[in-house]
């Protein structure tokens, strides 16, 4: 057994397993030509040596920083034009450990992890090496922000780079920063500078825990570097408190986000709490849109795992059927290229889940069981990630229908963020089963309090349906009329409302949505999709189906 220090690439081909499945044979040559013509040369040049070959992929060994970035940016350049075939290239340092069967170490683990989130043609190289990079080396690399990595118990900063002929458009930016300065409180007494300051904390740390940007507590700190400035203002007086928020792009001045919030502040620091709540929950739907925005016009097969999470983020946001079906793609291709990456998985997932239900068609065969396979894999490689819960929370509402297990989703979603918006939702959807009605609502109004949010009226629409469900024929018609006044082209919603008037024998007010109702595109629609209902209103999902028709015709 030896042990040595280096600076370790790991490399593998992009999409080699489905290249492999369409034609063997002209991917075998593939890799000899890149391996002789390319690589393994480059490699030699720089001085490295190849300590292990993987079919697709290499671990490489360099004596020192330079070569070992000099030599993956040669051979990327190199590939940049190539119409097949991607490296991503991974690099880090640390002990090396050989023996006869194999190499061990925590630098060649954080190195081939690294591969696995480096964007196909490009490299990714954690802190510990662009910091050893001259200034000359460093151009070109970008903040690629901080990583999660499976089994790596310390979140790694990394910095990213793309062969220039890979941008389309602008060329994109480093992930955001944002500085959050010390809130500004009034009156300066003991009490309320000691909330303000807990506010400030509890704004950080929400903040810390979304990807695609940087927080930076400027309260101890410049804010030099950051990209944004959260500054605000907490007031406490006659027991009420009042907190003003903005978010301040630093380049121009010009405020891109504020809200005001206010309560009862009776109690301070319970008023602090919700605050809190409500700035995470509107702050990670404007975060999801900046990371976004920050990879502009790249193609999606130039994209990294992390990045084609954030361009599906994106296109979820949209709400429309077709960015679904593109959302869909793009993790497709997400969960190809890190068939391990659990937020991959779960994100197809649910998007696979939702096309289903917005066509009101039953999930089975082999789409059924490799959508088992992939919430539960996701929810074993991310069992701190509400999200992953969530959306195994509405799968088996809508497949399994098994109120205990979705329950029990629904409640760790909660457990692990009690103001997460979809814990609340889950709740719903397990009350709904159980039909408690009267929980099912307040669990879907809490779920939905956030106006901002594009999925209001689709989330809305579960309440709506819990409220007709549990006989509230006023309530679900009131939830409607709100509904419609934002989104009154959506036929599904008038419906349910022609179904309430009707339980209440308004027959003349039904009619008159019958009419308007009819003049309306009767076809798919993402706002209204299969409802979670109890055995007793199954009924329910047919009456809102796309092309069902007439609902007086078909409820005589």
């Amino acid at each position: 057994m030896t042990r040595r220090f280096a600076f370790i690439q790991a490399a593998d081909i992009a999409d080699y397993s489905l290249m492999m499945a369409q034609d063997e044979s002209a991917t075998i040559s593939l890799v000899h030509e890149l391996r002789d013509r390319l690589l393994e040369p480059v490699v030699e040049r720089h001085e490295g040596e190849v300590l292990k070959r993987m079919g697709d992929g290499w671990i490489i060994a360099y004596p020192s920083v330079a070569a070992s970035v000099l030599a993956a940016l040669e051979i990327q350049n190199g590939l940049a034009e190539h119409p097949k075939t991607r490296l991503r290239i991974g690099i880090h340092m640390g002990d090396i450990v050989r023996d006869e069967a194999d190499l061990y170490g925590a630098g060649v683990n954080i190195a081939c992890r690294l591969q696995t989130e480096a964007p196909p043609g490009g490299v990714l190289v954690s802190a510990d090496i662009y910091n050893q990079l001259s200034e000359k080396q460093c151009q070109g690399f970008s903040d690629a922000g901080t990583f999660k990595l499976k089994n790596i118990p310390r979140p790694i900063q990394c910095f990213q780079w793309r062969p220039e002929k890979m941008f389309v458009g602008s060329r994109s930016e480093e992930v955001p920063v944002i500085g959050v300065e010390k809130l500004v409180a009034a009156p300066a007494t003991e009490e309320t500078a000691a909330a303000a300051d807990d506010l400030h904390e509890q704004i950080v740390h929400g903040l810390s825990r979304r990807t695609g940007i940087r927080v930076r507590d400027v309260s101890v700190g410049s804010n030099d570097k950051t990209t944004y400035t959260l500054r605000g203002r907490f007031r406490a007086s006659g027991g009420r408190a009042r907190v003003n928020l903005s978010l301040i792009l630093r380049d121009d001045a010009s405020t891109v986000w504020a809200d005001v919030f206010e309560g009862d502040a009776t109690d301070l620091f319970g008023f602090c709490d919700d605050v809190s709540a409500q700035v995470d929950a509107k702050l990670r739907l404007f975060v999801n849109s900046l990371d976004n925005n920050r990879i502009g016009e790249i193609p999606d097969e130039n994209l990294s795992v992390s990045e084609l999470r954030t361009r599906a983020a994106g296109l979820f946001y949209e709400c429309t059927i077709p960015d679904l079906e593109r959302c869909i793609s793009v993790m497709d291709r997400a969960r190809r290229l890190n068939p391990k990456d659990g937020m991959s998985l779960s994100m197809w997932a649910i998007g696979v889940v939702m096309r289903y239900k917005i066509r009101f068609e039953p999930l089975e065969g082999e789409i059924l069981t490799e959508l088992i396979a992939a919430h539960d894999r996701a929810v074993e490689l991310m069992p701190q990630s509400d999200f992953v819960f969530f959306t195994r929370c509405l799968f088996r509402s809508i497949t399994e229908r098994d109120p205990e297990k979705v329950m029990s989703d629904a409640r760790r979603c909660y457990e692990l963020s009690p103001n997460y918006p979809q814990a609340h939702i889950g709740l719903g959807y397990a009350f709904i089963l159980t039909e408690d009605f009267d929980n099912a609502v307040k669990a879907m109004r809490k779920g939905t309090e956030l106006r901002n949010d594009p999925y209001w009226t689709y989330r809305r629409l579960h309440m709506a349906v819990a409220q007709f469900c549990g006989e509230d024929f006023e309530g679900t018609i009131s939830t409607l009329k709100e509904m419609i006044d934002l989104k009154p082209s959506v036929r599904g919603f008038r419906k349910l409302l022609i179904l309430s008037l009707k339980a209440l024998g308004r027959d003349t007010e039904a009619q008159k949505e019958e009419q308007a109702a009819a003049l309306l595109d009767d076809g798919e629609n993402f706002h209204v999709q299969e409802p979670t209902v109890p055995d007793s209103h199954l009924w329910l999902r047919e009456a809102l189906a796309p092309g069902s028709g007439g609902i007086l015709e078909n409820t005589k």
